[in-house]
């Protein structure tokens, strides 16, 4: 196989999707037309695309769909990603990308009633600065606060206790700052290569964000047979990827036939005046 490869270029927490009912029962679930019993938060995710200087006022929704009061704390934290994604908490206003340091939160802590539901105002201030031109993101967790348990005794003699655990849930809402006039937004290809699977062989393709903005980017594959000149498009991608990320993609070629191939893979993403290109040619024996 030959290629050749051209660039141009103390309890458990358990986090829940913001806009998912936590506690629906499966019945609930398989009947769309029966209404949802839990406890839900929305939006899932915010995108803000601030001016520096600007600031805004945004809300949550708590809504506790249930028979019981719920209590919950509402709180801040930094996050950062390791090269393949793998995220990271950090306490609030340490991230080298922190947006929670622009962020105020109103109320931090809500109870509610069986069937009621309230709002969280989150504020966001972005400073007129050199910082307020670059992207910022951070997590907003809506966590449970479980009621304390008493220790209870495993014996008559009360010689051993037993300590139970109490089962929480939060629900994490991301929130990512892109201000529209980024100083720098910039995506580069570092790989491009044929890989071998299990069954079949794919593409490997990896790109990184080199700039100070979010970028929203979408990826594909354009294959050409140069035995036959037949093209063909590979599903194409769409994805977010923040400052210093690694994003990898892989494109199955399960059922390509033999021959000797052209790979263009292509980035495209918003706001840019041209597109990054990668050439591959590969052959299957």
């Amino acid at each position: 196989m030959k290629t050749k490869l051209s660039l141009r270029l103390v309890s458990i927490l358990l986090v829940v999707s913001a806009h998912t009912s936590y506690g629906q029962n499966k019945s609930n679930q398989n009947k769309t037309a029966r209404k949802a019993t839990g406890v839900s938060v929305a939006p899932a995710h915010f995108h803000f695309n601030q001016k520096p200087g600007e600031i805004r006022t945004y809300d949550i929704t708590v809504n506790n769909n249930t028979s019981t009061q719920k209590q919950f704390n509402v709180k801040m934290y930094d996050f950062d990603m390791n090269g393949k994604g793998k995220s990271s908490f950090l306490p609030e206003g340490s991230g080298k990308y922190s947006l929670s340091k622009w962020l105020s939160v109103s109320p931090t802590f809500v109870e509610l009633k069986p069937f009621e539901k309230r709002l969280v105002k989150v504020t966001v201030s972005v400073p007129n600065t050199v910082a307020g031109n670059k992207a910022a993101w951070s997590i907003l967790m809506v966590e449970q606060v479980a009621p304390r348990k008493s220790i209870i005794s495993t014996n008559r003699a009360a010689e051993t206790v037993a300590l139970g655990v109490v089962p929480t849930f939060a629900f994490g809402i991301f929130a990512y700052q892109n201000p529209p006039n980024v100083i720098d937004n910039k995506i580069e290809f570092k790989d491009f290569q044929l890989k071998d699977g299990d069954t079949s062989k794919s593409l490997y393709l990896e790109v990184q964000n080199t700039g100070d903005g979010i970028a929203y980017c979408t990826s594909y594959i354009d294959l050409t047979n140069l035995d036959t000149g037949v093209q063909q498009r590979l599903k194409v991608k769409k994805f977010t990827i923040i400052p210093d990320l690694v994003r990898d993609f892989s494109f199955s070629l399960k059922g390509l036939g033999k021959g000797k191939y052209l790979a263009v893979g292509v980035l495209d993403y918003e706001d840019s005046e041209e597109i990054q290109a990668a050439k591959l040619e590969f052959e299957i024996n």
